[in-house]
This record gives C-alpha cells, sequence and structure tokens, in this order.
C-alpha cells in the first residue's frame, strides 16, 4: 500500500517520517521563534527549557536549530533518557566528550568539569547538551546540572544545557514534584 502511494506521488520515501531533515519541516511562526530562542539559549552557553505537550514539536524544533550550527565548531551531547541518575549524567557527558568514566562520584564530577573546559579551550568547540524528556528529571539531577553551570565564580558556563519536556507536571498522587530550574533558565520555549 505504501509503495503504491509512493509511486503515484513521485516519492522517493515515505514522506512525513521522522528521519525528516528539519530544512524539509513546514515552517510557521512558533517553530521558528523556538528555534530562534534555541539558537540564542545555545549561543549564550546558557540554560533553556523547551516546554509542550506530546508531539507538538518540542524535539523538532530542537533538531532544527542544531541543524544550523557549525559541527566543526559545536559538539552536541543528546541524552534521551533520564532514568541513568545524576551519577549516569555526569557519565554521559564523558563518554561523549571522549573519556572513561571515572568509578567515583567525586573524582568523575572534576573529570566532567575538566572535559568541558577542554572541549572549549583546547579544542574550540562549544558543548551542547540536550536532555530530551527532561519533565522526568529528579530534583537531584537538575541540582547536578546546576551546579555544572558554576564555572569562573559563576561568570561563565561551560557549556549549554536544553531540557526538552513535556509541560504536564506529575499526578497530584505523586511523591515528587517536578520544577524547572528557573533561577539559572536563559530562555524558554514552548511549542504549540
Amino acid at each position: 500500500m505504501i509503495e503504491k502511494l509512493k509511486s503515484h506521488y513521485g516519492f522517493a520515501k515515505t514522506p512525513f517520517g521522522r528521519t525528516l531533515a528539519p530544512q524539509m519541516l513546514h515552517r510557521h511562526a512558533t517553530h521558528a521563534e523556538a528555534v530562534a530562542r534555541i539558537g540564542w539559549c545555545i549561543s549564550e552557553r546558557g540554560l533553556g527549557v523547551v516546554t509542550g505537550e506530546v508531539g507538538a514539536g518540542k524535539t523538532v524544533a530542537v533538531r532544527a536549530a542544531l541543524a544550523t550550527l557549525d559541527s566543526s565548531r559545536h559538539t552536541v551531547i543528546y541524552l534521551g533518557n533520564p532514568a541513568v541518575g545524576g551519577r549516569g549524567l555526569y557519565s554521559c557527558i564523558v563518554t561523549a566528550l571522549g573519556g572513561v568514566p571515572r568509578f567515583h562520584k567525586a573524582s568523575l564530577i572534576p573529570q566532567t568539569m575538566d572535559l568541558l573546559a577542554a572541549e572549549e579551550h583546547e579544542r574550540g568547540r562549544n558543548t551542547t547538551v540536550v536532555l530530551d524528556e527532561a519533565h522526568l528529571l529528579g530534583a537531584d539531577q537538575l541540582e547536578e546540572l546546576r551546579l555544572l553551570t558554576n564555572s569562573e565564580m559563576d561568570s561563565h558556563s561551560p557549556f549549554a544545557c536544553l531540557l526538552v519536556g513535556q509541560t504536564t507536571r506529575p499526578p497530584a498522587t505523586s511523591r515528587t514534584t517536578f520544577n524547572w530550574p528557573a533561577g539559572r533558565t536563559l530562555c524558554s520555549a514552548t511549542t504549540p
């Protein structure tokens, strides 16, 4: 059936798939604004929050913004599952930057900070960490990310961080309360 539709309409591949390049997407005002805000957040090495309902285009907007970056000057670290815990966040960053994560968290934290600094100062690359499904992050993980953005007496961040998640909050019966890190958030974007 799909093959008949593709041949009838002259498509080389299935339209509206998940593998569409960002430049192939329909551009509307809200999407363009979200992409612009995300791009600005990355350029300022800030902490950005991208929210929206399921299927609203949050990750698509992030992909579109990331597609505009010069890959020789930017390192993008994508974490699609926040269930790795605080230590897991550090391990994922270290691994993505080519390191082997140290076992003890007390040595893993400075290793992460050193690799982020080396990426910037030695390689001349800006790092962007994208955490998808960020509404599932625990308070301890948000605090770990906040502390990672401290550098040079809080006057500089060694990376940009994009928290991408749903606008919905946990149910009232949940024992956890999720709060976006408003104090450090440089920009936010909501997709319709």
